[in-house]
């Protein structure tokens, strides 16, 4: 058992680390504890994927990882740094944000509102697909199905998550039995499994699409395209204006508000993302 403290750049705060990765757990690749504050998923490394259990406090992350050889540690430990944003410095976009009367109130409450990306890249593409337009519940129900039907064994009794090249050996209508999309749905998602295959890259954790390029598959428009530069890309100056949840923490503005509001945040709009998404009680 290899245990590390992965120690983040000031602190962290364990409640919304545990329901950023609790509301997008996906049955079969990752078991979610709140109780204990613990969660468990497969991560892609380049020897193999390897099952890690992270436990929360508010200076860092205990990482706890059953046996894979000494080369892997520092992957690994780079990969989940990475993942969970624990190498940013919060202090300059809590000054950034300290005069805005918006923000200031909410960096205030919760100063250690971290931006979360994803451990692997077809993964957050994926599962933005399947999310589109349904609730986080269904989501999640279209992940593990995804998962279940297109992932390899793992350990622990989890699965990995599939690679674009296990979704292209079938097709666009295996999809859609399997999962129980849309035609038009499984359709994108193929048409995304299809760029990530043609894309030259080496990290797990690498988005290879730009903006430009989400926006000309079929069936993925602005706000799949924005909300992937901020979570797939971990691009601190996204933002989505198109998102709804958003929108309401903005007193229900217009799409076209939303971003004009969003000028004010740069160049760290997607942690004012962050801490909207945090305040909206629903």
């Amino acid at each position: 058992m290899i245990r590390h403290f992965l120690e983040a750049n000031g602190k962290l705060d364990p409640g919304h680390m545990m329901h950023v990765l609790g509301i997008h757990s996906i049955p079969g690749l990752d078991i979610h504890d709140p109780a204990s504050n613990r969660h468990t998923r497969m991560v892609p490394l380049g020897a193999g994927p390897r099952a890690a259990t992270l436990e929360f406090t508010e200076d860092g992350v205990l990482l706890e990882c059953a046996g894979p050889p000494a080369g892997d540690a520092a992957e690994l430990v780079q990969a989940v740094r990475s993942w969970l944003d624990l190498d940013t410095d919060l202090a300059p976009i809590q000054a950034a944000f300290g005069d805005d009367g918006l923000l200031a109130p909410l960096v205030g409450a919760r100063p250690w509102l971290r931006s979360v990306g994803y451990l692997n890249g077809f993964e957050a593409a994926a599962t933005t697909i399947l999310g589109q337009q349904v609730s986080l519940a269904a989501g999640r129900t279209f992940g593990g199905r995804f998962v279940a039907a297109y992932g390899r064994e793992a350990a622990d009794g989890l699965r990995n998550f599939p690679r674009p090249q296990d979704v292209l050996e079938y097709g666009p209508d295996a999809l859609r039995e399997a999962i129980g999309l849309t035609r038009a749905r499984a359709t994108t998602l193929f048409a995304m499994a299809e760029s990530f295959a043609a894309k030259d890259f080496a990290a797990p954790d690498a988005f290879p699409l730009n903006r430009k390029e989400l926006l000309a598959l079929r069936g993925v428009g602005p706000w799949t395209a924005d909300y992937l530069q901020m979570r797939g890309r971990s691009d601190p100056d996204a933002f989505v204006p198109g998102d709804l949840v958003v929108r309401r923490a903005l007193n229900r503005v217009t799409e076209r508000k939303a971003a004009q509001l969003s000028e004010a945040w740069a160049p760290y709009r997607s942690y004012a993302m962050v801490h909207l998404w945090a305040s909206d009680a629903a």
